[in-house]
């Protein structure tokens, strides 16, 4: 699979490289593909065509329990999106000298966590993934944002050799590893009950939607089992965080301790929660410390969460709390979505 590593995403490159030269508007770019499409762009067409091409695998009917399920445990989704996913992102050296080359972390905080809910918890509503639709769209945009971020560590000397290409297939593929089943389970410490049904549906949301990033099939299970055994193997080889990754955690806690609405949560509670979502080892991997004051307070709070995934099995609760989910992930979702122009900047 190593060749993956090196190996970019020319679909979404060779468009870039046409949206910068027609100097697209940030909030247009999708819609300047489709026009270029229409006209004859052939690099458009191609790339369009790739994106409406929805594999044999996808199962709309499921992901929606995957999806509906994901919203009714929305505090669940959300902490452990933030506490046991996010970090994922940057816990391979080469991951983490690319947030180090653009500075979002570093330089705005707030901006890198509304990117991210931009997506997590948009495809929650897995129809808004259907092609044309709005997830389908922002799934786009993703993908012409990582070809631009590509195509400007590349111009800044970064080393291919060395460390492969920046954002490549292969990391990008461990996209289903992270947010479906590492999530998951993340989502279960916290008290969820999911069912394997409601699992597998979100589980295929995020097989889906990598597929909709550009990684070729060839990197993704065409059933769950297939799946489960790529994802063993994405987190064995994606966790190495070094000395980089550690500052850029501490960063994040920082961030997350100063700024809304999280800094609401106190610090040493903040500290358990990466600790439980991530696990002892991986935790020790960040150098996240122990703290006995956070775990007596996730202690106290995870029989609230516990007694919410109850409260969804109670007759008529449960379209109660997925609508209430729909609202609040909704909410994050359109918060701030990276822009193509914005792509590989501090700002």
């Amino acid at each position: 699979m190593m060749p993956w590593h090196y190996q970019g995403d020319p679909l979404a490159e060779a468009v870039a490289a046409r949206l910068r030269e027609r100097r697209a508007s940030p909030g247009g770019a999708v819609a300047t593909v489709r026009q270029l499409a229409d006209e004859g762009d052939v690099d458009c067409q191609r790339l369009w065509a790739d994106m409406e091409t929805v594999p044999d695998w996808v199962d709309f009917g499921l992901m929606r329990q995957g999806g509906a399920m994901a919203q009714c445990h929305f505090p669940h989704l959300i902490l452990g999106l933030t506490y046991g996913c996010m970090p994922l992102t940057f816990a391979h050296p080469d991951a983490a000298a690319i947030f180090v080359r653009t500075g979002r972390m570093q330089a705005n905080i707030s901006r890198r966590l509304n990117e991210s809910a931009s997506l997590f918890f948009g495809v929650c509503d897995s129809d808004a993934l259907a092609p044309g639709k709005a997830m389908w769209e922002a799934c786009l945009q993703v993908r012409l944002v990582h070809a631009l971020v590509r195509m400007k560590c590349l111009a800044d000397g970064w080393d291919q050799l060395g460390h492969g290409m920046p954002v490549s297939q292969l990391a990008t593929a461990a996209g289903p590893a992270f947010f479906g089943a590492h999530l998951l389970g993340c989502m279960r410490r916290l008290g969820a009950r999911i069912s394997d049904e409601e699992a597998a549906g979100y589980c295929l949301i995020w097989r889906y939607t990598t597929r909709l990033l550009g990684v070729p099939l060839e990197l993704l299970g065409e059933t769950q089992r297939q799946q489960d055994n790529l994802d063993t193997w994405f987190m064995s080889q994606f966790f190495a965080p070094d000395d980089t990754a550690k500052t850029i955690m501490a960063s994040l806690l920082e961030g997350l301790c100063s700024l809304p609405p999280t800094s609401r949560l106190p610090r040493p509670l903040q500290v358990a929660l990466f600790r439980r979502m991530l696990g002892d080892e991986m935790a020790e991997g960040f150098g996240i410390p122990v703290s006995h004051g956070g775990e007596q307070a996730l202690w106290m709070m995870r029989p609230m969460l516990a007694g919410l995934s109850r409260l969804r099995r109670v007759p008529g609760t449960s379209t109660g709390l997925r609508h209430l989910g729909q609202r609040i992930l909704s909410r994050l979702a359109t918060e701030g979505l990276v822009s193509p122009a914005a792509a590989g900047t501090a700002n």
